[in-house]
């Protein structure tokens, strides 16, 4: 049992309590760690230390737990011959069982497959907190003609869902660079029922790659294609903003982008009978950054071929309850771990 820690004056929990909370999880990784215990040895309220770590870290304790157990769980299966029970009692799970379903859901497969197929593992890596505090207040200097969203607005009713997704003042979860390979999600087509939806989203996710052009599936079609099925009625995606040229030639058609607002344009074309959405969002600071234009995607795997797709997470916490989706992709979240 390691020593407890003396009290400190300030029973408060402070970003510097956060990173020796941290430490302190690092250290007894392979021991028994629960909110209850780890609070007793700082001599805090579990409500006040569960409050501060998730304002810091964006998780709770036990998820910073259970990400660090199943990476390193991961490396050592892939790197060694120790057995999967083994690995399995040795960061806390109680069953096999247990510990498969746990693994599975973090890195995409059972662990009966890491040295069978040597994928590529999940990593989530110790977190060291450095604090940087920049800037102050700044004037308003934009004219009405610089912001983002017009008084009136003149795009169509249903597309409204779509203009929110790069103000400053929307929730992100950052992206992924597009040249990055790891991926956390794998569907097969074989077992969907709308395979025909499926058939021209990869003919046209593999005929863009073959062009060189990136990509996001966006709007509603990012359900459909992290494995949520339903009758697709257009296939939505995001392009970088200054190549509309580029697309239009892509798909043969002959007319611009419509612009609804200074940051967003879009067309609609056709492909393989299905009607596609282009759609254009402009990064006001750098119209080439692929960090904009793929904020808030992960890559998901489909029959061989990554698909980068907006995150379902983005969707619930900038969707709106009663949308008839939000059921659908909040269970599937809570079901996915």
């Amino acid at each position: 049992m390691p020593k407890k820690l003396e009290k400190d004056n300030n029973s408060g929990v402070t970003i510097n309590t956060v990173q020796n909370i941290i430490d302190y999880m690092e250290e007894n990784l392979y021991e028994e760690l629960t909110p209850n215990r780890i609070a007793a040895q700082f001599f805090l309220s579990i409500s006040a230390m569960n409050s501060m770590f998730k304002i810091v870290c964006n998780m709770t304790i036990m998820e910073y737990v259970r990400n660090r157990r199943l990476s390193l769980a991961g490396q050592e299966l892939i790197r060694s011959n120790v057995r999967v029970i083994d690995v399995a009692f040795k960061y806390g799970y109680e069953t096999p069982e247990a510990f498969a379903k746990a693994f599975t859901r973090f890195h995409g497969y059972p662990p009966s497959f890491i040295r069978r197929i040597y994928p590529k593992i999940k990593m989530f890596n110790p977190v060291q907190i450095k604090m940087e505090i920049s800037g102050g207040w700044e004037e308003n200097i934009l004219s009405d003609k610089q912001l983002s969203f017009p008084t009136k607005p003149s795009y169509p009713e249903q597309d409204k869902s779509l203009f929110y997704c790069y103000d400053d003042t929307t929730k992100y979860k950052g992206g992924v660079p597009m040249d990055k390979e790891r991926y956390e999600h794998r569907i097969s087509v074989n077992g969907m029922k709308q395979k025909e939806n499926w058939r021209i989203l990869l003919l046209l996710a593999r005929k863009l790659d073959e062009n060189g052009i990136k990509f996001k599936v966006d709007g509603k079609t990012m359900i459909f294609a992290h494995g949520l099925e339903f009758k697709l009625e257009k296939i939505c995606l995001t392009f970088k903003w200054k190549e509309e040229q580029r697309i239009l030639d892509f798909f043969g058609y002959d007319g611009k982008a419509k612009s609804s607002f200074e940051s967003f344009k879009y067309f609609d074309t056709m492909f393989e009978g299905m009607k596609i959405r282009c759609m254009f969002y402009r990064d006001c600071q750098d119209d080439d950054s692929d960090d904009f234009l793929f904020r808030n995607a992960e890559p998901v795997m489909v029959d061989g071929q990554i698909i980068y797709v907006q995150t379902l997470e983005f969707y619930i916490e900038n969707s709106e309850p009663d949308n008839k989706y939000y059921k659908m992709v909040n269970d599937w979240l809570k079901l996915r771990g």
